[in-house]
């Protein structure tokens, strides 16, 4: 029964969430453009993840309610209407009779729990755990979806950049191209001068189109995870990004660690577990203790063969027990009277108002042995109490370990980010001082293209530092509690 209620109150979630969707849908941002608060807090609405995880927040609560109520007397009615033919026991008169008939029964029966070993109580208790771990998995799935929002909105953002850059790069190889072809008509260069910059402008647009792709699948893993069709009108708010060396990392890991094992909901949920594990340890122990109740019932019940019978005055009945003489000629007779009956009908309704039981009493439960059932109980719940320590165990120590990758891979970032920024300023005057080395004919098109090459290389490797920096920073905050923003 319990099973059934939980799949009905599945199904019903489950139909809500899905007629909810289409109101949650109108808060999307009215000009198409999705900043990333607008897309958490859509996320946190409309993620089919954070949906189920809502639902089982609302399972543990019935199944709360319900370890409430069963602490509550127990009321049943139950009625039989039978068809007897043959020899049967009458139930209104316990007679043997051997006719055709029918009867008919109604029971009520009430039950208390007095004492189950603490059960009742334990089980009560394990549930109000249970749901402060529902919830807490509930706030946990919000901030799985808001770091997962955040990635994909700087996947976004650093594959714009790439675009950007790309074109850029494959607009001056063009324009190079250009040049070099009048040069070469000009009869200043030789040939493969103009076939080299060709080679690379192909090489330039393959580079743009791979940065096209990768920000189209970013885009597309947004989409999904706000559980919206794909689009190709798609977009987003870019922000200002600050540079990492104007945004230093001044809070070190163990700081973070330690706010972080206080507030964030996953660590709040496997200490709960525990909590909750040994709850059901002592729920497994109350299998040793005996087992009282209170019970009462009503009962009454109708047979058609039941009925009045009333005497009336017979005449004499003459019976021969003997003679007086040897020859039987002589009789002795006696002379008993003899009495009818006058049958009349027990009414359906009288039947069942003179026929009532009433019955109360206490029942008391040994457990002598049952197969060591609640032995094996106790010890399964030892183990889950164990598994439930080393989960918790196992989340912190994961954490830990993220905060502190984390932190080193902001100042690895930050130091990168700086080694980079030095290296494009030194790439570019070297990039541009080749470019009028090569008009004027002094280097050629290899020795340009292997400078430009190491430009580009610093172009891109300045941004994917300034994006991981600004990554690896964004997940800091969000262990401090503090909200993800641009």
């Amino acid at each position: 029964m319990k099973k059934t209620s939980r799949i009905l109150l599945l199904a019903l979630g489950l139909a809500c969430s899905a007629g909810l969707s289409d109101s949650f849908a109108q808060q999307a941002p009215s000009d198409g453009t999705w900043s990333l608060q607008e897309a958490i807090a859509y996320a946190k609405a409309n993620n089919l993840q954070i949906r189920r995880n809502y639902l089982n927040r609302e399972l543990s609560k019935t199944d709360l309610n319900q370890s409430k109520f069963e602490r509550l007397p127990s009321l049943n009615g139950s009625s039989s209407y039978n068809f007897n033919f043959g020899t049967y026991v009458d139930p209104t008169t316990q007679d043997l009779r051997s006719e055709s008939s029918q009867t008919n029964s109604f029971q009520l029966g009430a039950s208390l729990p007095l004492f189950m070993g603490f059960q009742r109580v334990n089980a009560i208790k394990q549930n109000e755990l249970d749901l402060q771990v529902a919830e807490q998995e509930y706030l946990s799935a919000q901030n799985d979806i808001t770091i997962q929002l955040t990635t994909s909105f700087l996947n976004i953002l650093f594959a714009e950049e790439l675009v950007k850059l790309s074109t850029q790069t494959r607009d001056l190889t063009n324009q190079q191209l250009g040049r070099t072809r009048i040069l070469f008509n000009a009869g200043s260069v030789a040939e493969n001068a103009v076939l080299d910059l060709e080679s690379q402008l192909a090489a330039d647009d393959l580079d743009l189109i791979n940065a096209e792709n990768q920000r189209d699948l970013s885009k597309l893993s947004l989409m999904q995870l706000l559980n919206l069709p794909a689009s190709r009108d798609f977009q987003i708010e870019v922000p200002e990004i600050p540079e990492p060396d104007q945004d230093p990392v001044v809070v070190s890991s163990e700081q973070v660690y330690d706010v972080a094992v206080q507030t964030l909901p996953a660590i709040q949920a496997a200490d709960l577990r525990i909590l909750s594990a040994q709850k059901g340890l002592e729920l497994a122990r109350g299998g040793f203790y005996p087992r009282l109740s209170m019970f009462g019932g009503l009962n009454t019940f109708y047979s058609s063969a039941r009925d009045f019978r009333f005497p009336e005055q017979g005449s004499l009945r003459q019976t021969t027990i003997g003679f007086s003489d040897s020859e039987g000629t002589d009789p002795f007779i006696i002379y008993t009277p003899t009495t009818t009956f006058r049958r009349e009908t027990y009414e359906y309704i009288d039947q069942l108002k003179d026929g009532v039981g009433k019955n109360f009493g206490f029942s008391l439960q040994v457990p002598i042995f049952n197969g060591l059932q609640a032995r094996s109980n106790v010890s399964r719940a030892k183990l889950q109490q164990q598994d439930a320590q080393i989960n918790a165990d196992l989340a912190r120590n994961n954490l830990r370990q993220t905060i502190e990758q984390a932190y080193l891979d902001a100042l690895a970032a930050q130091r990168r980010y700086k080694a980079a920024k030095e290296q494009l300023q030194a790439s570019e005057k070297n990039y541009k001082n080749a470019q009028l080395r090569l008009n004027n004919g002094v280097i050629n098109t290899v020795d340009f293209n292997i400078i430009a090459n190491n430009f580009r290389a610093a172009q891109s490797n300045l941004l994917q530092a300034k994006y991981e920096f600004t990554f690896k920073q964004k997940v800091l905050d969000f262990y401090q509690g503090k909200d993800i923003s641009f």
